[in-house]
């Protein structure tokens, strides 16, 4: 068996690779360690409504999409044995959110699509995306709550999302950002000035349970009554 031995061992699997096929055995990020998609995502949505206050529905859009796919897209870097589902749910409701916005822009007539289209061009949207893309790509095979939770992925992130339309940046920054903050308070470190070592923790309670349901309930209220505050403001204005 190699020096060390088995570390980190959290699941009877693990033991058999470490023991039988003399592999060093691996962390294994474990449902404790991670805030629910959902949940991430009500906070995200209700952050991004509440810092931008939208005026309009076409703003509003923005607002929770753009808040939606910053507060799921860090936990992309869960891909590691026992949490493969859950990377699996982080890329679902990414792609659910686009089209979302896509369907809402159309049934809506918000013309956002158009928008984003007249004012950066083909070229720069392709170029922004195929970037986006590949930086998800590398922060998917780093360690979880290391590259795709610090700064330097929310500026590069930001940087992409810049070339394909400017103003999507502040709602997906925001939704990136309650991300980071909502982990602070999680036992397990987050590594917000990647690639420096150490991290930040708050160690305050674990990710399931309590806290978990506590976040998404609050987060889903906030988003949803502050929805209807802006669909109410419409209808008063039109």
């Amino acid at each position: 068996m190699p020096k060390g031995g088995i570390r980190n061992v959290n699941v009877f699997s693990d033991f058999l690779c470490a023991r039988f096929y003399q592999i060093p055995s691996v962390h294994v990020v474990t449902k404790e360690e991670i805030l629910l998609g959902k949940t991430h995502m009500a906070v995200g949505v209700a952050a991004s409504l509440a810092v931008t206050q939208p005026t309009s529905i076409p703003e509003m859009i923005l607002a929770v999409g753009g808040g939606a796919l910053g507060a799921v897209i860090s936990d992309i870097d869960v891909e590691t044995s026992n949490s493969r589902r859950e990377v699996d749910h982080i890329t679902l409701i990414s792609l659910t959110v686009v089209m979302a916005v896509l369907v809402s822009d159309y049934f809506l007539q918000a013309e956002i699509v158009n928008r984003v289209i007249q004012s950066s061009g083909l070229v720069r949207i392709v170029t922004g995306i195929l970037l986006f893309i590949g930086i998800c790509t590398f922060g998917k095979k780093q360690p979880h709550r290391s590259f795709m939770h610090s700064f330097l992925a929310l500026a590069c992130l930001c940087v992409a999302l810049g070339l394909v339309w400017e103003k999507i940046v502040i709602y997906f920054a925001v939704g990136f950002l309650s991300h980071l903050a909502a982990d602070i308070f999680n036992k397990k470190k987050v590594r917000l000035m990647y690639p420096l070592k150490g991290g930040v923790s708050l160690g305050l309670f674990r990710a399931h349970g309590f806290a978990n349901q506590a976040f998404f309930i609050v987060g889903s209220f906030l988003a949803f009554m502050q929805m209807i505050f802006v669909i109410a403001n419409v209808l008063n204005t039109s």
